[in-house]
């Protein structure tokens, strides 16, 4: 666990909830990878547990039950290191990142890492891959819209919520807000919700954040369970996507994290080569074309055959710009 990326991170906290188990009774192979995928993604164990189970990292034995021990017997809370203080420090100049938080809780975090060097600074990165005209998000309007959504969603809170369509016009209506997701290629929020009136439809409406004019909490909430992973799960095309991973240059942990937020389900096919299936619907099928090129030759698209010409189309239209190199697609 050398690397920055892995203190305290996804994978530390899964690996800290398999150390504090195994602190206090035997555990089995079956059992860690149950915890790898209740605390981290449904791909963790793939990464971490030949890594447990082989003694690159040190923390585990085998005992007299056929399972295995933590080496340690008790944890202390740790402290930040001075460079976890300047990623944050880094992180607060994010205003996506103050998204989340209130003024007064930003106020702290600022107090906190105000003697630490940032590590970054916004302008040092230049994004080519993606739009330009992303949401504002330093301003107070689009600030209260997002922490007014953001209280709602775990609360199951209802909402009348006014926005501006593609078409100009203005729609308000009744919803029940169930998700924010965040666009990489658009550099924009969007809001997952169910119309009032499509409590046991599969219409899931998405309403771009940015666009949003008005934001009324309503007394109600929902109390019954919404099957939201079963309304996105109607809306997949029958046939996931197939891929192809050789684990060049780290692809496999590089897609694993890339993709987090897609569904998808991950088998070995040899000793350097993964099968992934990521599961989409249309909403997500331009964003996911660009990000599987982006792994180039690490990553193969195997079909489904409509996503597959796709692809080829898109890497056929990249030759004709550079200067009409003849298709051997």
């Amino acid at each position: 666990m050398e690397l920055f990326s892995e203190i305290y991170s996804c994978y530390y906290q899964v690996v800290d909830c398999i150390v504090r188990e195994a602190e206090t009774r035997s555990l089995t192979k079956k059992e860690m990878e149950n915890i790898c995928t209740r605390h981290g993604f449904a791909e963790s164990g793939l990464y971490i547990l030949p890594k447990l189970l082989g003694g690159e990292w040190p923390l585990l034995k085998h005992d007299n039950e056929g399972g295995f021990r933590a080496v340690t017997d008790g944890h202390l809370p740790l402290p930040l290191t001075g460079l976890q203080r300047s990623w944050l420090k880094s992180l607060l100049s994010d205003s996506r990142f103050r998204l989340f938080f209130a003024e007064e809780e930003l106020l702290i975090l600022q107090e906190y890492v105000q003697d630490a060097r940032a590590l970054w600074e916004p302008e040092d990165f230049y994004y080519y891959d993606r739009y330009t005209d992303g949401d504002s998000y330093t301003s107070e309007e689009y600030r209260a819209h997002f922490q007014a959504l953001l209280r709602g969603i775990p609360r199951r809170q209802y909402m009348t919520i006014s926005y501006q369509s593609r078409g100009g016009n203005r729609i308000t209506h009744h919803y029940l807000p169930l998700k924010l997701e965040y666009s990489l290629k658009n550099d924009r929020f969007r809001l997952l919700a169910l119309p009032r009136n499509g409590r046991h439809s599969i219409y899931i409406t998405t309403i771009n954040v940015g666009s949003i004019l008005k934001v009324t909490p309503l007394p109600e909430y929902d109390e019954e369970e919404i099957d939201f992973v079963g309304l996105i799960r109607k809306s997949y095309y029958r046939e996931p996507i197939r891929l192809l991973i050789k684990n060049q240059r780290n692809a496999l942990e590089r897609a694993m994290l890339h993709f987090a937020n897609y569904e998808k389900r991950t088998k070995k096919i040899d000793e350097d080569t993964w099968e992934c299936l990521i599961y989409y619907n249309n909403s997500m099928e331009t964003e996911l074309l660009i990000e599987i090129l982006s792994f180039g030759p690490a990553v193969k698209v195997t079909g489904p055959e409509s996503f597959l010409a796709q692809v080829k189309n898109r890497l056929q239209r990249q030759i004709d710009l550079m200067g009409g190199v003849p298709s051997r697609l």
